[in-house]
């Protein structure tokens, strides 16, 4: 049995990482994906996970292509999948081309006998998007309120304002 593995953040699934999972498995038998624990998250991207870590796993092995999932927590930068890694000795470690730690993970395949190999970024056949513009798209407005004060009254602010609104005071 040929054993492929990736890692990511994958903090919001999207159409690009289904296509990446699809053609990483595509390398072999079996499919290991591991996402970044919240303390990783925290480090690698100063954020917080927009799932808890059981909905993401729930959420990921639920693809048809993906047989195994698990948690990165390795707080080594760009490998905090390594305990997973050595202990499961995948015979392909997938990347995207634009992977930035690239140096690091192809001196761990070099130490463990493993493939690097490198996918290209494949669109999905309809408008792509990544995890900052789904973010993005859920805090715009859909309506944006304005309210122009000319009296210097602010009492129904609150009310009426939303993050993203705008407010003039004249």
């Amino acid at each position: 049995m040929k054993k492929v593995f990736v890692s990511g953040c994958y903090d919001i699934i999207h159409a690009g990482h289904v296509q990446f999972f699809n053609e990483a498995k595509a390398l072999g038998d079996h499919l290991t994906v591991c996402f970044a624990s919240d303390d990783v998250l925290w480090l690698e991207k100063k954020k917080k996970s927009s799932l808890p870590i059981e909905h993401k796993k729930c959420v990921i092995h639920s693809l048809e292509m993906v047989d195994e999932v698990v948690v990165g927590k390795n707080l080594e930068k760009g490998l905090d999948f390594k305990d997973h890694f050595v202990c499961i000795k995948p015979q392909i470690l997938a990347v995207t081309k634009d992977d930035k730690y690239e140096k690091i993970k192809r001196e761990l395949c070099a130490q463990t006998g493993t493939e690097y190999h490198v996918l290209p970024k494949t669109p999905p056949t309809f408008n792509p998007v990544n995890t900052s513009s789904i973010i993005n798209r859920i805090q715009a407005p859909q309506e944006v309120p304005l309210r122009v004060d000319f009296a210097g009254g602010w009492l129904d602010v609150p009310k009426l304002s939303k993050k993203g609104g705008f407010i003039v005071n004249c």
